[in-house]
């Protein structure tokens, strides 16, 4: 096996123990599809370029660009970038998530995914858009908006009635 496979390899290992989907998810096989990759070892940072795709059980993400940093063999940081970029998960629960923006920020010490330009998040019955908005995994709490936004800016919030939406409650997600 070569530097460089071994460097993909131990990167999707890291990535799989990480990711906040179900707890079933991180036992799962991980996939990166990109059309090229570069990695610094001394930086402790890979770079996944053209059409990126990963999937690991429901965890799933896409973009233009995908930034892995990690920091004592440990992933710290997810920067995805897109037109647009995706994420997705289904939780313990069963509850579905979705995400879109221009470039989606996920810092996994904090448990914090950050949307930024054009942003939509799905979660069971609520769909937020807004120029930004910041979901904790953790927590599931949700924060969007910011001071002195534009009428484009503002947050908007669908509302679905029922108390136990399905997973597949995102499908509609424009």
């Amino acid at each position: 096996m070569n530097w460089r496979n071994a460097c993909c390899a131990g990167m999707l290992v890291i990535l799989c123990q990480h990711t906040h989907g179900a707890s079933a998810d991180r036992s799962e096989v991980a996939e990166i599809r990109a059309d090229r990759v570069t990695i610094d070892q001394q930086q402790q940072v890979s770079r996944y370029f053209g059409h990126v795709e990963f999937s690991q059980g429901s965890v799933w993400m896409t973009g233009d660009e995908v930034i892995l940093a990690t920091r004592d063999g440990e992933l710290r940081l997810i920067d995805i970038r897109g037109t647009p970029a995706t994420y997705r998960e289904i939780d313990d629960a069963g509850q579905q998530m979705r995400a879109r923006a221009e470039e989606i920020f996920y810092d996994t010490d904090a448990g914090l995914i950050r949307l930024q330009g054009n942003a939509h998040l799905c979660r069971g019955g609520e769909y937020f858009r807004s120029a930004y908005i910041e979901y904790n995994t953790q927590t599931r709490a949700v924060n969007a908006g910011k001071p002195g936004a534009t009428e484009s800016e503002r947050v908007r919030i669908t509302l679905r009635p029922g108390n136990t939406p399905s997973p597949t409650d995102c499908e509609d997600m424009p």
